[in-house]
């Protein structure tokens, strides 16, 4: 009875163990599949985007950068007006 007792559990075991292989290289699957996708991710700087007038494309940056520039030409246009409407 011990020795069928052992096999037994030797069979169980060794059922657990390639269950746990199985679902090893199945999460090695997803995270190889992840890393590609993220890889393959734009980064910001390879994100183009071209303004209205513009005949170039701009980075995250140079949106930005224009972006900010019209909001400060905007405040001053406005200060101007109200200091114009004050006089």
């Amino acid at each position: 009875m011990g020795k069928l007792k052992e096999k037994v559990m030797e069979n169980d075991i060794s059922k657990a163990l390639l269950s746990i292989n199985d679902v090893l290289m199945a999460l090695g699957k997803r995270i190889e599949a992840l890393e590609t996708y993220v890889s393959e991710m734009p980064t910001p700087d390879k994100t183009y985007y071209q303004p209205k007038g513009y005949k170039d494309y701009l980075n995250i940056k140079g949106n930005y950068d224009e972006i900010y520039r019209r909001i400060t030409e905007l405040e001053v246009s406005t200060e101007e007006k109200i200091d114009g409407m004050q006089s």
